[in-house]
């Protein structure tokens, strides 16, 4: 059986979800109360439209972040066998394997270049840290840059477009509505 995944998984993905629409719900009540007045600039105006692209950009990066697919390595016939004999030996006799390293498989195999003693999984060859066990996901994960504890998931080489994104919106979001503030005030001559 697969470990339980880790306290976070299930909770922080809330705290992501609400911090992305808490902070898109008060930059487009800014920026969209300003732009609406009938006095405002044509600038000002477009700030109204482009607050709620950029709202509507940032909610679809959540979704792909929280729904989508992190690289996990997947369990199959494939990936679990051949047990390495001490695993399987380990195992047979009930014992735990706690204190275990992950074991590296043949050289030169195409498929089976190390097993996560804590997935039971062999991970594909690759370069040296792409391939990662995240204790939070308690899964062994591709192309892994980190786990966002924000966001409750492993951004990985997959995600990461998502990511970046989402993140240059926030200060998107925050430029637009700066610039509709800062119009809003400014008194027409």
């Amino acid at each position: 059986p697969l470990p339980p995944r880790g306290p976070g998984f299930r909770t922080e993905p809330l705290l992501g979800i609400g911090t992305v629409l808490c902070l898109s719900a008060v930059l487009v009540g800014v920026t969209y109360s300003i732009a609406a007045a009938p006095e405002t600039s044509g600038l000002v105006k477009a700030t109204g439209v482009l607050i709620w692209v950029e709202a509507l950009v940032a909610i679809v990066c959540t979704a792909i972040l929280v729904c989508g697919s992190a690289g996990v390595v997947q369990r199959s016939p494939e990936t679990c066998y051949p047990i390495p004999p001490e695993v399987e030996q380990r195992l047979r006799e009930n014992g735990t394997l706690d204190g275990f390293q992950n074991i590296a498989g043949p050289p030169g195999h195409p498929t089976l270049g190390s097993y996560c003693v804590r997935c039971l999984v062999w991970r594909p060859p690759g370069k040296n840290g792409s391939i990662h066990h995240c204790r939070t996901c308690s899964r062994c994960v591709t192309g892994f840059d980190h786990h966002c504890g924000v966001f409750g998931r492993c951004i990985v080489k997959r995600n990461m477009p998502s990511f970046l994104t989402l993140i240059s919106m926030m200060f998107a979001g925050m430029a637009t509505a700066m610039v509709a503030v800062l119009g809003g005030v400014a008194k027409p001559i």
